[in-house]
């Protein structure tokens, strides 16, 4: 009798393996993003999870300066208020300093860019009630007891499940201060559960990837409205590039993403603490 070899039963993870290296990634690209996420681990490829939004309902945008807000946040504001979110945002400096402004006093610069961010957030479906302008001197966010407290009473006053706040490494002084802040103020914040970490001028690792293809007009639509800044720096332009290279993970390099890395609170003091080695 001719012997027959009885080979093992494939893994799950082995058979998606080969269902990967058989197929490739055009062919994968039509697979749901759940089975798809999987397809790219077993081949060795950290993809985070594709979300319409981060696990929360009571959203709150802390941003250093605005348009900020926009660039980090802006599709994935929009998916909240789609789903019936009240989004707050809270503005914590005036970005009185943008060099589009520098030929005015520092009132009236103040001013103009707050009435952008109003009309930013108007824009893109924010209520006018639910800005918040902290008025810190900017450049100089958490230099005095008096910024921390601003933030935490806010805060404190809306309740929020999940707030947005700048990757701590993020390449300005103003951004990692105002999340060194929020880290301060959690312990009095018990409504907090989730904080997404998002990107401005330096590139994160995400947990999280929300696919804005449908809201990347509005977002830039809205950025359109900080004309003060734009006469620096072309934010339209960057902030649909940032997009763009974010599709490349989890949306398989097509539309535009916003990348988050959530964490809880202790997960955001660890990070701190580690960041201070």
């Amino acid at each position: 009798m001719r012997a027959v070899a009885i080979l093992p039963n494939p893994s799950p993870l082995e058979r998606l393996r080969r269902l990967a290296v058989r197929s490739g990634i055009g062919a994968a690209g039509h697979l749901p993003p759940s089975v798809l996420r999987a397809v790219n681990i077993a081949r060795g490829i950290d993809t985070p999870r594709v979300v319409d939004h981060p696990a929360g309902t009571r959203p709150v945008v802390v941003a250093p300066h605005p348009d900020d807000e926009l660039i980090g946040v802006g599709g994935t504001i929009v998916h909240h208020l789609a789903a019936g979110h009240a989004v707050h945002v809270v503005h914590v400096t005036s970005g009185e300093r943008t060099t589009g402004l520098t030929h005015l006093p520092a009132a009236e610069r103040a001013a103009a860019r707050e009435a952008e961010a109003r009309a930013a957030a108007a824009r893109i479906g924010v209520d006018d009630a639910h800005v918040h302008l902290l008025r810190c001197a900017d450049g100089q966010v958490g230099h005095e007891a008096t910024h921390l407290e601003r933030l935490s009473a806010t805060l404190a006053t809306i309740a929020p499940d999940l707030v947005y706040a700048p990757w701590p490494v993020d390449a300005h002084r103003d951004h990692t201060a105002t999340t060194r802040m929020l880290a301060d103020a959690l312990p009095h914040l018990p409504s907090v559960e989730w904080i997404a970490l998002y990107e401005v001028w330096s590139p994160l690792a995400p947990t999280h990837i929300v696919d804005i293809s449908d809201s990347i007009d509005a977002k830039l639509d809205a950025v359109g409205c900080y004309a003060s800044a734009l006469t620096s720096v072309d934010y339209v332009h960057t902030a649909r590039g940032l997009a763009a290279y974010r599709s490349a993970q989890g949306l398989r390099g097509r539309g535009h993403g916003e990348a988050f890395t959530v964490v809880d609170g202790d997960g955001l003091r660890d990070m701190l603490g580690r960041l201070a080695l």
